[in-house]
């Protein structure tokens, strides 16, 4: 099973599969798959929705898995297994649906991959809900085809995509159509967009602080009019950064003050620097990674919503306007500017900046300090290389959170005894063991279909039979072992992570490169929260790794008897 969400950061875009609710109902009172089928034939129901408009857990998927069951039954068949690709579109290659090819690969070998449960096609409210563009409907096609005769339904209508008796090339006929009129749209779309452009006229999109939001009623467009509440807090922020505030000041102040996102949450560096650097706010606009100007004059053109006056304010107006943005823009330091604006190309002779976040802990290392907000920052820590009068210190982990007064570390200390401790725990727990490789459930289904392209490849070489009769059979044949090829290099990755930590050795850790140490330590570590030093202490006082308080990660413990393994209790010490 798949599941994509995370709860720590909710979002309306993930995949997940699960068992159908009816029939995990019966199994939890152990009944078994057979009985619940019936005789009937058991598919997934596929549920696929572009954009996520409404308000609550995936109404719209759940809506769709409701007509597939019904629908299902109408043709003697029952949906086993749910996968569903929420919020995520169709129609772009760049894209990939994890529910989607998970169901081709359950589908591909006859069984959902985690329960064994039976599988012999699949169920959607409509055809575009599972492919718009070709290889999707051919993937389909060759999956139906694997597992023999297998079950195709759109909304109350039983297809048949393996034989090819026309639906097959109409499928594929409607599928590339549909691509050509998706690149249509595209098209048509960045064409309007182009025009709205250049006659400033109001741009939709998520609510800009600083502005109202779309209304009914009253009626307005979203982005048009100015919030009497956020105009002077943004007004105030790009005053702050045109008089040289920084970045890090004008957000502590932001969140000092308790002024709130156009989302409802605190403001972040990068947040305060989206909505300074956007043009929005003195009537400009990037479009394709440039200003939008007039062909003519070459003057940015100046859109049709609220945005400041830039007559001085002893006339009346608000002081900053384009000019003051050109100001502010210069001293941006970034690979790209806001939402895709272009940055000018560096002069031949400047020189390249290195990155050096070459830290061990950096990644698990948190702020134990107080922040100004009366709150445990529990900000990450990173690396930092010492320069100037404190270089003698060496380099040092830094909270650089806005709304703390700071934290740090020496790196050296904290990285001896934090790595001495982890190389203890993976010595008492993982030292010993040994291996283990989870079969992969496709290498018969593999070995299978490489002997038929074999055979059949002799058969044209020994004049049995001509390339034109088996030209379409190869070339499935092809695609499916590609298909399983990839799929099985996908499980090794798996498998690679899950046995990362089995037959440890202190030899294995000197001889691992800085990334694969890190991956180790994020198995094993869940955090490591810095505490500030006592008041009654110095801060070049000797270090302390009781102010170090280490939170151990739920992992299974392999056992040097490789028997059923036992969890790991998240452990604090000091």
């Amino acid at each position: 099973m798949i599941d994509t969400r995370n709860p720590a950061r909710p979002s309306k875009t993930f995949s997940r599969s699960y068992v159908a609710p009816e029939l995990q109902a019966h199994l939890d009172q152990g009944g078994t798959v057979e009985e619940w089928l019936g005789g009937r034939t058991p598919i997934a129901s596929l549920a696929r929705i572009s954009a996520d408009h409404l308000d609550g857990d995936a109404i719209g998927v759940g809506r769709q898995h409701k007509n597939n069951t019904r629908n299902a039954a109408l043709h003697g068949c029952a949906v086993v297994v749910h996968y569903e690709d929420n919020n995520i579109t169709a129609a772009k290659r760049e894209v990939v649906r994890p529910a989607f090819v998970q169901m081709i690969r359950d589908i591909t070998h006859g069984h959902e991959e985690e329960t064994g449960i039976p599988l012999r096609g699949c169920v959607a409210v409509e055809r575009e809900r599972v492919y718009r563009l070709p290889r999707d409907f051919i993937a389909l096609q060759d999956a139906l085809t694997m597992v023999g005769e297998g079950v195709f339904i759109e909304d109350k209508n039983l297809l048949d995509l393996v034989n090819d008796d026309g639906a097959i090339l109409s499928g594929l006929v409607l599928s590339g159509t549909g691509e050509a009129e998706v690149r249509k749209i595209r098209k048509r779309t960045k064409r309007n967009a182009g025009d709205r452009a250049e006659e400033g006229a109001i741009y939709s999109g998520p609510r800009r602080f600083g502005w109202l939001g779309a209304s009914k009623d009253p009626y307005r467009f979203g982005n048009h009019k100015k919030d009497p509440k956020e105009w002077p807090e943004l007004l105030h922020m790009i005053k702050l950064r045109a008089g040289g505030r920084s970045w890090r000041g004008i957000t502590g102040e932001m969140n000092r003050r308790r002024v709130l996102t156009a989302r409802g949450g605190r403001w972040s560096e990068q947040g305060v620097k989206g909505a300074v650097t956007n043009p929005a706010w003195w009537g400009g606009r990037v479009l394709n990674g440039a200003l939008v100007t007039n062909t003519e004059t070459g003057e940015p053109v100046i859109g049709k919503w609220d945005h400041f006056d830039p007559r001085p304010e002893e006339e009346g107006g608000d002081g900053v306007g384009y000019e003051t943005w050109k100001l502010i823009m210069a001293g941006v330091e970034a690979n790209r500017l806001h939402r895709g604006m272009k940055k000018a190309p560096a002069s031949e002779g400047a020189e390249e900046k290195l990155r050096t976040g070459s830290y061990k802990f950096s990644g698990v290392l948190r702020c134990g300090r107080i922040n100004e907000l009366g709150e445990t920052c529990y900000s990450k820590l990173s690396g930092n290389k010492a320069s100037g009068v404190n270089a003698k210190y060496g380099d040092y982990y830094r909270c650089g959170d806005p709304n703390c007064k700071g934290l740090g570390r020496r790196v050296a200390p904290v990285d001896e005894f934090l790595e001495e401790l982890m190389l203890s725990y993976l010595d008492k727990h993982f030292s010993g063991t040994k291996p283990t490789v989870v079969p992969w459930r496709g290498q018969d289904k593999l070995k299978a279909l490489i002997q038929q392209r074999k055979a059949i490849k002799a058969s044209v070489a020994d004049g049995e039979a001509d390339w034109g009769d088996v030209h379409d059979m190869l070339t499935r044949l092809n695609r499916n072992i590609k298909a399983l090829q990839d799929e099985e290099q996908d499980h090794l990755k798996k498998e690679r992570k899950r046995n990362l930590l089995r037959g440890w050795s202190r030899e294995k850790w000197g001889q691992m490169e800085l990334d694969e140490k890190r991956e180790v330590i994020t198995q094993v570590l869940a955090s490591v929260v810095v505490m500030p030093v006592p008041k009654d202490r110095s801060d070049k006082a000797p270090f302390d790794p009781k102010l170090l308080v280490v939170s151990w990660r739920k992992e299974k413990k392999a056992k040097p008897s490789d028997q059923a393994p036992e969890e790991t209790p998240v452990v604090q010490a000091a």
